[in-house]
């Protein structure tokens, strides 16, 4: 079990900007208040609860850029969906399927490991992640960055690969707007 010093490492890892593709791939899912997102999050990543502070800012950016709806249910709001974010979170989903081939070469390239232990070990995982794909690759991603906190030349390596990727992940959301 990840200890509290070690659970604020890992989401000092999180790449900014990385939580509004994440709320795009649960609200395909259902529509959610921003509550349970945030629960939901913490569920399903196991060690990162964002907190209401990066959530409404991120659903609000997200409303702003007609990728979700906000819907007022009495005092509550409860997000969905537009087809515009529907056809983004697509677009993640199959950024997804390309991502799972890289990052099993990459991590088996940073940890000295054989790719094909990686796969093996990638499909676990998403054994228990049938429901959310997207869970699937921050979950296995965080389990094999934990692995290397205490090599700090192979922590270098991933922090370059992280950006890259942030830097990937962004492009594919500005080009949902």
């Amino acid at each position: 079990m990840v200890g509290k010093g070690s659970e604020n490492n890992l989401t000092q890892i999180v790449p900014r900007g990385f939580l509004e593709s994440y709320i795009l791939m649960l609200l395909r899912e259902e529509s959610l208040y921003g509550y349970k997102i945030m629960k939901k999050i913490k569920e399903k990543t196991k060690f990162w609860e964002p907190s209401p502070g990066s959530i409404y800012p991120a659903l609000q950016s997200l409303v702003k850029k007609g990728l979700v709806k906000k819907i007022v249910d009495g005092k509550k709001k409860r997000y969905v969906l537009t087809k515009k974010g529907l056809k983004l979170s697509e677009k993640i989903k199959n950024f997804e399927e390309v991502m799972r081939e890289k990052t099993s070469q990459i991590l088996s390239d940073i940890l000295d490991v054989d790719r094909e232990e990686i796969k093996k070990f990638l499909e676990e995982i998403k054994k228990k992640h049938k429901e959310n794909p997207l869970s699937f690759y921050i979950h296995s991603m965080f389990n094999l960055l934990f692995k290397i906190l205490d090599r700090p030349e192979k922590c270098l390596e991933a922090i370059k690969i992280l950006k890259e990727t942030n830097y990937k992940l962004r492009k594919l959301a500005k080009s949902g707007q």
